[in-house]
Formats: C-alpha cells, sequence, structure tokens
C-alpha cells in the first residue's frame, strides 16, 4: 500500500479520465487561490504565446511517446487488446482535485512560536499508540447528537498543508484529521498532505495556532495519513466498526469546510450503502456512502455512528448538477492494518552521496489513465533492466510495473527516486512488482541488494519519456516533494 505517493496534497488536477452526465468524484481538501499576474504587456503576452506553442507542441509529443513506450512494454509481455481512450470510457467515474481558497494573510494561523524542532535520530520504528478514544456518554437516547457532537468536536482538527514557493512556505490547502491518540497522532487522507514542503495542524481549541506536524507515512492508494504533534491535552475518538453497519442507520459527519472559519461543522444523515466499490484516481476501493453533507475542506474528517463511534474517514463525494447527497468515506475496518503498517514503518534520514544507491532500471509512470486506457497497474513500468545491475540480480523484468518499495507504496518514478535518497548502497529491501502471467497481472516479491552510485553505468533516460532511477541523491526540481519518511 502508499505511504507517500501521488494522491496528493500536491493538488493535482481535475484527472482526464471518462465524464459520465456532467459529473465527478470530488475529493475534499481545499486549495489555495492561484495568484494571477499584473502589470503585463502586449510583448509579454506575445513571448508567452510563441513559449506556450512550443512548450505544448514539445509536452504532446514526449507524452505520446511515453505513453507508447509504456503500452509496447505492457504488450511484449501481455497479450490484449487496447481498452480505448477515456473519452469512450462509460465507467461513470473521473475525478477532479477540489481545493479551496487560500486563507488571506490577515486570517491565517499563526505559527506555534513554542515549538522547537527535536533532535534528529534513526528510529527503528515505531510501536502502534495507546488507542485511548473514550466512548461518549450519552444522557438523550431520543436524540444522542447533540451529546455526541459536544463530546467529540475536540477529536476533529484542521491540516493545513504548504508549498515551496521562492523558498517560503505558502499555503496551499487544507482539510481535516482526528486524533488517533492522545499520544500526538492524527489520521488524515493522504490527498491532503502529499506532496508538501510543510504541514500543520490546527486544534478547535485555538484555530489561529498552527502546531507543527511531522508526517509518520501515507498510503495513497487508500488515501491514508498518519501525522504526529507535540501536544498535550488531545481528544481522541474512540474506534468503532464498519463491520456491522446497515444501511439507514443514522451518521454525523464533521470537518472543517472551508477552513477554520467553519471549524468544528457537524453535518447529519445516514449510511446510503455499506460497501460502495468506487475508483478514485485509479485505485479501486470499498467505501461507506452517506448523505451526510461532505463539503470541501471535510477531506480527512471524522463519520461516526450514534455511540459516537469513528466508523469512516470522510474523502470525496460525488458532484453533479443532477445528483446530490453522496458522499463517501473510508471504513475504520479497512484503514486500521494500514495505520498499523504506517506507525511500524522505519524512520530513515538521506544518506551522503558517497552511500547513495542504485536499482539500474529505465522506468515511466503508469498514471490512472494510462492504467484505465490499457489495463496496466499504477505504478512505476520498467522500461528496460541494466545488464549486471542490482535489477538485474534481483530478477527484475521489463514490464514489471513497481508498487511497493521496502513496504512503502510507489505510484510514480520521481517518488522512486526520491525514495531512494534514504536508502544506502548494500542494503537488502523487498520490492513489489506487478507482472503480466498469461494475460493477467500477478503480484511478485523480489529481494532487491541496492548497488552503489558510484557503479552506476552513465545512462540517461531514453528519448520516449522515460527516466533511469537515478543516484540516490534528489535534484533541485525534487526539492518540494513532502518527506516521506516523517522527518525533515
Amino acid at each position: 500500500m502508499e505511504e507517500y505517493s501521488e494522491m496528493n496534497g500536491q493538488n493535482d488536477e481535475q484527472n482526464t479520465g471518462g465524464e459520465f452526465g456532467g459529473s465527478y468524484y470530488q475529493h475534499n481538501a481545499m486549495p489555495r487561490e492561484k495568484k494571477s499576474g499584473q502589470n503585463s504587456c502586449a510583448g509579454y503576452i506575445l513571448v508567452g504565446i510563441l513559449c506556450l506553442l512550443v512548450g505544448i507542441a514539445v509536452g504532446s509529443c514526449t507524452t505520446t511517446l511515453a505513453i507508447s513506450g509504456i503500452k509496447e512494454a505492457a504488450e511484449s509481455v501481455l497479450p490484449g487488446e487496447d481498452k480505448g481512450s477515456g473519452d469512450n470510457d462509460d465507467s461513470g467515474f473521473s475525478f477532479e482535485w477540489h481545493f479551496g481558497e487560500k486563507k488571506p494573510e490577515n486570517n491565517r494561523p499563526a505559527k506555534d512560536e513554542e515549538y522547537e524542532e527535536p533532535e534528529k535520530k534513526q528510529y527503528t520504528g515505531r510501536e502502534m499508540p495507546v488507542l485511548d478514544g473514550q466512548v461518549p456518554i450519552i444522557s438523550d437516547t431520543v436524540n444522542p447528537a447533540p451529546d455526541i457532537v459536544e463530546q467529540t468536536f475536540e477529536g476533529v482538527v484542521g491540516v493545513n498543508s504548504y508549498e515551496k514557493v521562492k523558498d517560503k512556505d505558502e499555503l496551499e490547502g487544507y482539510g481535516s484529521g482526528f486524533v488517533l491518540s492522545s499520544e500526538g497522532y492524527i489520521v488524515t487522507n493522504a490527498h491532503v498532505i502529499k506532496g508538501a514542503s510543510k504541514v500543520t495542524v490546527t486544534l478547535p481549541d485555538n484555530d489561529k495556532q498552527e502546531i507543527d506536524a511531522e508526517v509518520v507515512g501515507y498510503d495513497s492508494t487508500m488515501d491514508i495519513a498518519v501525522l504526529y504533534i507535540r501536544k498535550d491535552g488531545l481528544k481522541p475518538l474512540a474506534l468503532g466498526s464498519a463491520e456491522n453497519v446497515r444501511v439507514g442507520d443514522f451518521t454525523i459527519a464533521i470537518g472543517n469546510p472551508s477552513g477554520s472559519e467553519l471549524a468544528g461543522t457537524a453535518t447529519f444523515g445516514i449510511i446510503s450503502a455499506t460497501s460502495r466499490n468506487v475508483n478514485i484516481d485509479g485505485h479501486e476501493n470499498e467505501y461507506l456512502q452517506t448523505d451526510a453533507a461532505i463539503n470541501p475542506g471535510n477531506s480527512g474528517g471524522a463519520l461516526l455512528n450514534m455511540n459516537g463511534e469513528l466508523i469512516g474517514i470522510n474523502e470525496a463525494k460525488y458532484s453533479s448538477t443532477q445528483v446530490e447527497g453522496m458522499g463517501f468515506a473510508i471504513p475504520i475496518s479497512k484503514a486500521e492494518p494500514i495505520l498499523q503498517n504506517l506507525m511500524n514503518l522505519t524512520t530513515r534520514y538521506k544518506v551522503s552521496d558517497d552511500k547513495a544507491a542504485y536499482i539500474g532500471i529505465n522506468m515511466a509512470d503508469v498514471s490512472a489513465d494510462v492504467s484505465q486506457n490499457y489495463g496496466i497497474p499504477t505504478g512505476v513500468c520498467i522500461m528496460s533492466v541494466v545488464d549486471g545491475s542490482p535489477a538485474a540480480d534481483a530478477g527484475f523484468k521489463k514490464g514489471d510495473v513497481i508498487t511497493t518499495f521496502d513496504g512503502r507504496s510507489i505510484s510514480n518514478a520521481k517518488g522512486l527516486k526520491e525514495t531512494l535518497t534514504y536508502y544506502a548502497a548494500g542494503e537488502t529491501v523487498d520490492v513489489t512488482v506487478q507482472r503480466a502471467d498469461n494475460g493477467e497481472y500477478k503480484e511478485v516479491t523480489l529481494t532487491l541488494t541496492l548497488g552503489s552510485a558510484a557503479d552506476m553505468p552513465q545512462t540517461s533516460g531514453s528519448s520516449n519519456g522515460t527516466t533511469n532511477d537515478g543516484t540516490g541523491s534528489s535534484d533541485q526540481n525534487d526539492q518540494g516533494i513532502q518527506n516521506p519518511f516523517g522527518n525533515r
């Protein structure tokens, strides 16, 4: 599962998959407002248009070649037909990353001045924290909602995602989260924080003060992230079970629609479906469906039952001019194993250049669109394996799609290269690939011993849009990637 891939606090644009009736699934973290340029003149406009035309031509050519290369690599090992283009997709699922406006400067919460960055050290993993949430005491059994909201709203927090702009962190978007443990662990959606240069948390009792958060890990396939903050007095939510939920059960959603101004907003509804299969950004999962309003900014917030227990993590809604009241939440029963895995991951720091590692492959991204159109799993497609390389020794093959690296999910080449910067030459890791076998992809786990970047053949990515696995050091364009190992 994916602990740090591209579901995306990086605020992706709308997925270009097939549309159905003008509707789409919409994640509900909010983005900053994009700034428009000022004082432009005709000369700048003309130059801009010319650059744009050249960029479109080059980008279109590169993208076409890359997709063609991925398809060719897949077809070399997997017989089957082209599934067609997104324009012919009648699945009814397409997506738009829906982030709202950036806060005006004078409304932005102030950074916690008392926070001090701890001394960096190497962790060997974490134990699951004590899950000490208390079930609300309900006095009114006829209408338990007021008791539930009063006793749980403090367990729902705001999550702010920043991006690096000219060496300065600027607010990119914001969503919600909930307190998992009084020890400082917060759960939110991966797409809220993915790609951020900095993540902070605001609490209901002081939404003007931000607390710096450490990203423990995240799983983009299930869209779950775990954060850690240093704060006493947190009010964790009690975890319930989604196993016995029935259609028609009442439910309450709590989150921060539109950010801190509407923090702690509660909405009421019923469970509309208990195991709705929905494909979001190329990942198909089972969700709880509810008609409780899940608005932009609610991503990562709590879905509660009438005992006040958390049964789901709010994620997305179906957006259409013809459809209302279709929200989706990750069942907590599906999320708990992921939380356990994230908590047990080893925290790492970037290795020095003299310890940098390499794999020995040329690779290309398999995007959600390519996955849908050609039936190739999302991840990193191996276009070729370098002879005599660590990848060759481990048994990697052309057409394999890398999905996890040392237990951490991989969704694109950039993420794999960044991950590699935290591993030293000589380390041995398990890598999961999807491999074509008799017309279908099957999961294969390969044991890889990383080679030294100093021994890497001096090759570069080919002209069809592929890239090699790098030397283990990040380039300038990768500096804004959110550290996948929970440190800075």
